[in-house]
């Protein structure tokens, strides 16, 4: 998503990721200038797979409910199509899971804001950082 103010909305949808990077999304800017930068994306029912990209001028807000599972990771560090660098430090990200939604880390992530019970995100080994901080209470 680049240059955009854009509400993505997935109920109970079959996603085949087949990106070489096993990138689910990106939000970011890609060299353009003039737009928004901005995505939500909510996810009901929804089985999620991949890295999340988002660009140190974004913004996205990622609310999972109704039994959803994200199985990745969160960061800014995004290179275009010709493999050059657009972004190293995410934007701003604020994740959003009800009771009945999980998240499994695939690498470390880092979020702005954090809504939620600890307890539902699995480490899987690495670190959820909430605006700088280690989340406590996961598994």
């Amino acid at each position: 998503m680049t240059n955009t103010d854009a509400v993505i909305a997935l109920n109970d949808v079959k996603i085949v990721n087949e990106d070489a990077e096993k990138i689910l999304l990106s939000v970011c800017t890609d060299g353009w200038s003039g737009g928004k930068n901005i995505a939500t994306l909510k996810a009901s029912k929804q089985t999620l797979a991949g890295a999340v990209k988002v660009g140190n001028d974004s913004t996205l807000n990622l609310e999972l409910s109704d039994g959803s599972s994200f199985e990745g990771s969160v960061d800014g560090k995004i290179s275009n199509a010709k493999g050059e660098s657009v972004s190293t430090e995410v934007g701003t990200v604020s994740v959003t899971l009800d009771s009945t939604s999980t998240w499994t880390l695939s690498a470390d992530s880092y979020v702005s804001s954090f809504n939620g019970n600890a307890a539902n995100v699995t480490a899987n080994g690495h670190t959820l950082y909430v605006n700088g901080v280690a989340l406590t209470g996961t598994k």
